[in-house]
């Protein structure tokens, strides 16, 4: 039974029509039911909120504010929600600045960081890694339209160090408009460029210009599925207008060496110390790439440039991307490029590329194959580094390039898992960052004269980096095809398996992306309260490599909730918890696996949070970013792309009358990569169809996106938001809201 209908003083707590603080809580607003029926390959869908795709549409903008109003009146309500937001904030403030984005060039380091009482990470460098951090950039000075909040959407130091080029969006848009830093004067350049999304960019060697990745300009009658196609590359020159700009790949323009579809995504790199350059070619999330290479004096040159081939099709596979760290998977040095492939192996090598000389490119296999998937390789002027997946977790290699050397495994100087490796690409720095599930992340500096890792002060030390009260245990659950799924438990030391445990359940499951460990102080906020965090690393994500990600793809898609349900039903059958105090929360593509989870089994959970969830998949093709998941998800244009969408979808597969878990579903309106109305349908159907008591809130953040960009506060909120529902739903007495009597009843 469900936790709000205990008889609180004698009265049962109805959700709709309970008076709260002295004052009756207003029904959810109803959105009106007007269908629209689809004929795929015989097969009849009716969408009955078709309407809310509509961008203008101002009901449903309306119909968005007023279930956000309830939401935040309902959530406001409880008790304990006030105090939770206040503890997190003195948590945060508590701390020192944590610092992320690190780059390094030619000793000096550039971070983002977000001081204590700050609200947006600010750009910093020091000179030196035990240097004084200087502020560069602080975008809380700035202030978008209609007072958005304006945040870095990226940024490159040029090889000389004189210059920035960054990135500002505003909303959590991620898109960008670029700038340029004159850190000599303090000041920006006069040229700006707009339409820069992925700001994807990269510095000549000379530091006078640079290459850019930008989106077609949107004309009136384009539809939006158009915003992202026709994607170019563009070489700027400083000092110039971005109207002198020259195109250099794209469709038109590079057609006679590679011909590129609409939908296929180019961008250029290049290296301090090298004559090449690099086109590499993404077909959206697919983590395959095409790649040519061509010198630099060719691009000088103007007109026609001839560019090498080096991987011709994806599925040469030659090429391969690293999903779970930068964009491009290879890195560039002198006339060598070192790179990732499965075309012999799908746990990956890494290869070669000899670029002096003409013709083909040379190829030869540096780190064959082995029992640990290839998950990411850097490399710096005496060395490569490779970091292997294993079940979540991530080990770093070093290789060195001298003659007949092996590669050596680094020990980390405490238990954890290695995030990823960055290099200056003109000195000798290396720094590897490394965290736990107890340990906020380090970034630690190779030592040359001890050959071992040592720490920095690149991040300062705080009173909460690691939690000592806690334990972690790694456990394989069989799926319902005997499938071994690993299970990350996070809980206090010594905790009894007698099912009284609250759960947060985590899961992902796509793109081959995996779920590494991290820990932030806020945490402590769900421990103190007896919450377990569980990870599910189920098949889509690449914790077991290619194969792990491929076995939750299209048509095997049923394997990701099949496998997050197993997790759950082993820790109900171990003792861990209940239905009734288990919780679920994904984002993004993870919001397939929520829904379609508690879709199946409804009589498992309490409580479900998808976060911006990708929800209409059957209509997920219509939308800009959309197109470029076609890779992942498959398209309705053929039917087993339909049939696999169908199954798939968290609103497609609603059904009426049934006992959902209480569901808090989150949005932003200024979403590129899901669409506010993809959420907010999911919201509508659900609160339409269920039959329990229990509450479907939808909050909209009109000052947000996909929640990337956001500020520091609207995390905390975010935060408070989600674990006071789940305390809420599962039974927490400070969390649950006093009923008041109605006397008019």
């Amino acid at each position: 039974m469900h936790i709000l209908r205990n008889l609180v003083a004698g009265f049962a707590l109805l959700l709709a029509g309970v008076a709260v603080a002295g004052s009756q809580t207003p029904a959810a607003p109803v959105a009106p039911v007007r269908p629209v029926v689809d004929d795929y390959f015989g097969t009849r869908i009716t969408d009955d909120y078709r309407y809310f795709e509509q961008a203008d549409n101002a009901e449903v903008r309306a119909w968005m504010k007023a279930q956000t109003a309830f939401t935040r009146a309902r959530l406001d309500a409880l008790p304990g929600r006030a105090a939770l937001r206040d503890e997190l904030g003195a948590i945060i403030r508590s701390q020192p600045a944590r610092a992320y984005g690190l780059q390094i060039m030619n000793g000096h380091y550039y971070t983002l960081r977000t001081p204590p009482d700050g609200s947006i990470p600010k750009l910093h460098v020091r000179k030196g890694a035990r240097g004084t951090d200087q502020l560069l950039l602080d975008p809380e000075r700035l202030s978008g339209k209609d007072g958005a909040h304006v945040s870095i959407n990226g940024y490159a130091p040029s090889p000389d160090n004189r210059y920035v080029l960054y990135g500002l969006s505003e909303g959590g848009s991620e898109m960008p408009t670029l700038h340029i830093l004159d850190r000599r004067t303090g000041k920006n350049l006069p040229e700006t460029i707009d339409r820069s999304f992925a700001s994807v960019f990269s510095w000549r060697p000379d530091s006078r210009g640079f290459f850019y990745t930008r989106l077609q300009e949107m004309r009136p009658g384009m539809p939006a599925t158009a915003r992202f196609q026709n994607q170019q590359v563009w070489l700027h020159q400083l000092g110039q207008p971005a109207s002198a700009d020259r195109a250099i790949v794209g469709h038109g323009i590079s057609d006679a060496h590679f011909a590129l579809a609409p939908d296929e995504i180019p961008y250029v790199t290049m290296a301090p110390g090298s004559k090449h350059a690099i086109t590499w070619i993404s077909l959206g999330v697919d983590p395959r790439l095409r790649a040519y290479a061509t010198r630099l004096d060719a691009i000088d040159r103007g007109g026609d440039i001839a560019w090498r081939t080096l991987a011709a099709s994806y599925d040469d596979q030659l090429i391969v991307g690293n999903v779970d760290a930068e964009l491009v998977p290879a890195r560039l040095q002198g006339d060598t490029v070192y790179a990732i492939s499965r075309k012999r192996a799908p746990n990956g090598e890494v290869i070669a590329l000899d670029l002096a000389g003409e013709g083909a490119p040379r190829s030869r296999t540096l780190v064959p194959a082995g029992d640990l998937p290839i998950s990411a390789i850097d490399a710096n002027h005496d060395a490569l580094w490779i970091v292997r997946m294993d079940g979540g977790n991530k080990r770093v290699e070093r290789l060195p390039f001298a003659k007949g050397a092996n590669a050596q495994p680094l020990t980390l100087p405490f238990p954890g898992s290695v995030d990823r490796v960055f290099t200056d690409p003109v000195g000798r720095a290396v720094i590897v960052e490394a965290s736990s599930w107890l340990r906020v992340p380090a970034w630690l500096a190779w030592e040359a004269d001890r050959r071992a890792l040592g720490a920095t002060t690149l991040r300062p030390a705080g009173s909460m980096d690691v939690d000592r009260d806690m334990a972690v245990t790694e456990i394989k659950v069989p799926s319902h095809d005997g499938a071994q799924v690993p299970l990350t438990l996070v809980h206090r030391k010594g905790i009894a398996l007698d099912a009284s445990h609250r759960v947060m359940m985590l899961g992902y499951g796509a793109y081959g992306l995996s779920i590494t460990p991290d820990y932030d102080p806020t945490n402590r906020a769900w421990f103190q309260r007896g919450v377990i965090l569980a990870i599910a690393h189920v098949r889509g994500g690449g914790e077991l490599g290619d194969a792990w990600h491929r076995a939750g793809f299209q048509a095997t898609k049923p394997n990701t909730w099949k496998d997050f349900i197993a997790c759950a039903e082993f820790l109900v059958k171990a003792g861990y918890t209940r239905p009734a105090r288990m919780s679920i929360v994904g984002a993004s593509a993870g919001g397939i696996l929520i829904g379609r989870a508690i879709e199946e089994r409804p009589d498992l959970f309490a409580a479900a949070v998808p976060m911006v969830p990708v929800s209409d998949l059957l209509r997920f093709e219509t939308t800009a970013n959309g197109i470029g998941n076609v890779a992942e998800l498959g398209s309705v244009a053929t039917e087993p792309g339909f049939r696999a969408l169908l199954a798939m979808s968290p609103y497609a597969n609603v059904r009426n009358g049934v006992d959902y878990p209480a569901v808090l579903i989150t949005a932003g309106i200024n979403d590129m990569r899901v669409d506010a109305w993809q959420p907010a349908k999911l919201a509508a159907r659900l609160q339409a169809a269920t039959a329990s008591e229990r509450p479907v809130l939808l909050r909209v953040d009109e000052d947000a996106g996909h929640g990337i960009d956001s500020t520091r506060q609207q995390r905390i909120e975010n935060a408070a938001d989600m674990l006071a529902f789940i305390l809420w739903q599962t039974g927490d007495p400070a969390f649950q809201p006093t009923p008041v009597v109605d006397e008019r009843l």
